[in-house]
């Protein structure tokens, strides 16, 4: 997981969907409010518009895994704050009234969003048990979730890390080791230990994808050290533009490549 400008811009323009759905979505809102937990949300928020822009916004990654599913596989208009129930609290209506806002849309993968069985491999063939984020939306303190537009949510201090939070970027709660897996940067740290498990982000094919990222970017690590060892110029600019690709934005697994170049000694790096 890695940090996301909410509002970066491409060729001068900031990446959202087109007026004419923010003016509808305007509008849906206030019907919303206006019916209250009994509003049933409609498909507006999944408009192709909306699809568009997350796609791009989100570097066609999941905003949670930083997998591709696209070319083979559904993606969901996932919503932070739950839309109609919430599963810690079960007096809750859910955010009805953020169905339709831009802020609380995210792009993600079906295996995080949805809940999924952790399905058996060749060489590890036990199946484990389903997880995914679907309802699930813990804060802090229930004494300060919000239960109504009325109410304060600044206050809720959710336990889901938020990729587009500014001030606080998810890779500051996560890290990695060379055989892919996930941990809290600190044990102590609830909200990532909460969204390694809510995202399921420890299942099986997805360390597998994260190792091969962090076992090259440790190789490419290990070479650029020796070509400054060496005084080769040519082979250590050779190595930054590799590196620089995989801890770009749109790079899959961004965040695990990019714990690898913060602290290469944390890994096997080639010599």
């Amino acid at each position: 997981m890695i940090h996301v400008d909410r509002y970066r811009e491409e060729d001068g323009q900031v990446i959202k969907p087109s007026d004419d759905w923010f003016d509808m979505a305007e509008q849906r809102t206030a019907v919303a409010i206006e019916q209250g937990a009994a509003h049933e949300v409609t498909a507006l928020y999944k408009h192709v518009q909306v699809k568009m822009a997350l796609e791009k916004l989100f570097f066609v990654k999941c905003a949670y895994c930083e997998s591709s599913p696209v070319a083979s596989n559904p993606w969901d208009v996932e919503h932070y704050r739950p839309k109609g129930r919430v599963a810690e609290c079960t007096d809750h209506p859910g955010y009805y009234w953020l169905a339709y806002k831009w802020e609380n849309l995210f792009f993600a993968c079906a295996d995080c969003n949805r809940s999924r069985k952790d399905q058996a491999r060749y060489d590890d063939p036990q199946a484990l048990s389903a997880q995914g984020k679907l309802d699930q939306f813990p804060v802090e303190n229930e004494d300060y979730r919000a239960m109504s537009p009325d109410e304060n949510l600044s206050a809720e201090q959710p336990l889901l890390l938020n990729p587009c939070n500014d001030h606080d970027p998810p890779e500051n709660h996560l890290r990695y080791d060379i055989q892919g897996h996930i941990r809290p940067s600190n044990e102590h740290d609830l909200r990532a230990t909460e969204t390694i498990r809510i995202c399921h982000l420890k299942r099986r094919r997805l360390r597998v994808a994260r190792a091969k990222t962090i076992n090259r970017v440790s190789k490419m690590m290990g070479f650029l050290r020796l070509a400054r060892e060496k005084g080769n110029s040519l082979a250590e600019e050779s190595m930054l533009d590799l590196i620089s690709d995989c801890v770009a934005p749109d790079a899959l697994y961004a965040g695990a490549a990019r714990a690898v170049q913060r602290d290469p000694d944390a890994f096997i790096v080639a010599g």
